[in-house]
């Protein structure tokens, strides 16, 4: 798009609610205490809010964590300090800012360095001096800082029993041994699944029950993927590594940072479960580990993929349930999720979007046996609290549910007669992701996009329908809410903010071919393409997590209220600051919308 980047310079003035807010963020800053308000107040007068998505240089002396967090790094590249939010810093000369995923800043002026810090030290706070770690810091942390180390081994031919008494004397939970030249690690699972229960004497050698090759995590991994993995491979232990050479181990026990509602203690509560009726329990945890993960700070984005995550998870619990009872799949598949669910941007508000794809060599026999199957699943996910669909996109529709080859050829027909139904099921089947089974929907979509890139006449009709999608910003920047009937006075923040964003990434990603399914991913690539600028994808990314977190936080605040989940936001039950951003990211994505009719002449479409 033809929107570049502007250099950065002193803000328009902003509202006085947001001057209030700023300076309410300054009166709480530790740096600060003892400053009058007075003071903090001029300093938010010469401030400047800024959204950080990748490493630059400070743009002022000094400066305020909104959201996020911030890596300092000197001049060869070393991390020498991580400024978390609410914290306070003044880089030296040559230092460059590294935000861990995005953030957002107060820019301050070189007045603040003389008001920063002023309180005496004997007048401070002991809580300044001996903080206690925040969960959110331990999320962004590398997982080298919560690692136990060294770690215990054992040598291949070791009995059992003496690895077993080794490691209660040591406290410890695994072990590693070097396998056939890989490492290998034993658990204390593994001494009650593979030699316990499958009474095998205790002088086994422990190398007979080890898992080898180990599955490793680097050291420098962020707590928060560790956790993500966890879940998603279904492990307690991952060593660590640091230029190929184990350094430590971390465990689920590690990790539990959270509380009883983290989404390990989920993911454990949905492996356990002897039947749907535990799946369900587990499901309903769900609503207090979203709010657990808003109240420590952790990212809307990062939120969203954990939901999607203990999802994919609860799937494959009743899937295999429900082969327990109809026996193994005749044939190769693939049970893959659409939306929000593919994107790993899931929120509590998620119905049942998914569908089949089966092997081309599959018989009228199989076929039955599949719709059974998939009649079967969508019920008992249904049971577990995810409804059906109303637009029964489910793979229970024969319509979502097809050979390979038969849905090659729908796509090509998606393509090539982009009716208007064609354009909505576009909207839903080029954002799909494997979730269970052999056939990966990456690896099949392979010979699809390139034809998707070609058609000129399809990516117009996708722009026409993204344009549709207008922004609920009204005359003069003002909110555009409904004005009678139930929710007057809202918005709904996905139809207005998460659809348009999601439409103009998509179809950002189909016109260059590119396979990234995730918005903040497409947004990154668009931009790294040249498809947008730097700035308009900035914002578009900071307001759709933005959007995101109003979302989910809208979710848990009716969830507390034993109220159904919905989307409807009153813009004067909003903090100021946040009013504001969603203003700009409306403004942005008009932006992109106008572009978009603009480079595909939607007017002229028939």
């Amino acid at each position: 798009m033809a929107l570049r980047k502007k250099p950065a310079g002193r803000a328009p003035d902003l509202p006085p609610e947001v001057l209030a807010d700023i300076t309410d963020v300054l009166e709480a800053c530790p740096a600060f205490l003892g400053v009058h308000r007075a003071d903090l107040a001029g300093l938010a007068a010469a401030a400047e809010i800024d959204y950080l998505a990748a490493a630059r240089e400070p743009l002022s002396p000094a400066f305020v964590v909104l959201r996020g967090a911030i890596y300092l790094h000197d001049a060869d590249g070393r991390s020498v300090d991580v400024v978390a939010q609410g914290e306070y810093a003044a880089p030296s000369a040559g230092e460059q800012l590294v935000p861990v995923d995005s953030a957002l800043v107060v820019w301050l002026p070189e007045s603040s360095r003389d008001l920063a810090w002023s309180l005496p030290a004997d007048e401070l706070p002991r809580r300044l001096t001996q903080p206690d770690r925040p969960v959110a810091d331990l999320q962004l942390a590398a997982v080298r800082t919560i690692m136990r180390s060294p770690v215990l081994t054992a040598e291949p031919h070791e009995t059992c029993r003496d690895v077993a008494r080794r490691m209660s004397e040591h406290g410890v939970s695994s072990v590693l041994l070097q396998v056939g030249g890989e490492v290998g690690i034993v658990t204390d699972r593994d001494l009650r699944t593979r030699l316990v229960a499958e009474g095998r004497s205790p002088d086994t050698q422990v190398r007979e029950i080890a898992t080898a090759p180990a599955r490793t995590i680097d050291a420098e991994t962020s707590v928060f993927e560790v956790l993500v993995e966890m879940i998603a491979l279904g492990v307690h232990h991952l060593p660590v590594v640091d230029a190929g050479r184990v350094v430590g181990m971390v465990s689920s026990g590690d990790l539990n940072q959270l509380g009883a509602r983290s989404p390990l203690h989920v993911r454990v509560a949905v492996d356990r479960a002897q039947d749907l009726d535990g799946v369900a329990a587990a499901r309903a945890d769900l609503p207090d580990m979203v709010d657990t993960l808003l109240g420590a700070g952790m990212g809307a984005s990062d939120i969203g993929r954990v939901v999607a995550t203990v999802t994919d998870r609860i799937q494959r619990k009743v899937f295999s349930l429900l082969r327990a009872e109809l026996g193994s799949p005749p044939t190769s598949y693939g049970w893959v999720a659409f939306g929000s669910q593919a994107r790993r941007e899931q929120t509590l508000l998620s119905d049942q979007d998914h569908g089949l794809w089966l092997a081309d060599d599959v018989t009228d026999e199989e076929l039955a046996w599949w719709a059974t199957y998939a009649d079967r699943a969508v019920a008992a996910l249904e049971r577990c609290g995810y409804p059906r669909c109303h637009g029964e996109v489910m793979a229970t529709n024969p319509h979502w549910r097809r050979t390979v080859s038969g849905w090659e050829r729908e796509f090509h027909s998606l393509i090539s007669r982009p009716t208007e139904r064609h354009v909505m099921e576009s909207s839903i089947a080029f954002d799909l992701r494997t979730v269970d089974g052999d056939l990966m929907a990456r690896e099949l979509m392979q010979p699809i996009l390139p034809a998707a890139r070609a058609s000129q006449l399809f990516l117009g009709h996708l722009a026409r329908s993204a344009v549709s999608h207008r922004p609920p910003l009204g005359f003069l920047g003002r909110f555009a809410v409904k004005r009678s009937g139930e929710h007057t006075g809202s918005f709904d923040v996905k139809a207005g903010a998460l659809l348009p964003i999601t439409d103009l990434a998509r179809l950002s990603a189909l016109a260059r071919g590119g396979p990234e399914i995730g918005t903040d991913a497409r947004l990154l690539a668009a931009a790294d393409a040249g498809q947008i600028s730097e700035e308009l994808a900035d914002t578009l990314r900071a307001g759709y997590e933005l959007a995101l977190r109003l979302r989910l936080q809208r979710h848990v605040d009716l969830w507390r209220r034993g109220e159904p989940a919905d989307n409807w936001l009153d813009p004067d039950e909003l903090h100021a600051v946040d009013r504001s951003r969603l203003r700009e990211t409306f403004k942005a994505v008009r932006a992109g919308q106008e572009y978009l009719a603009l480079r595909y002449q939607t007017d002229m479409l028939g």
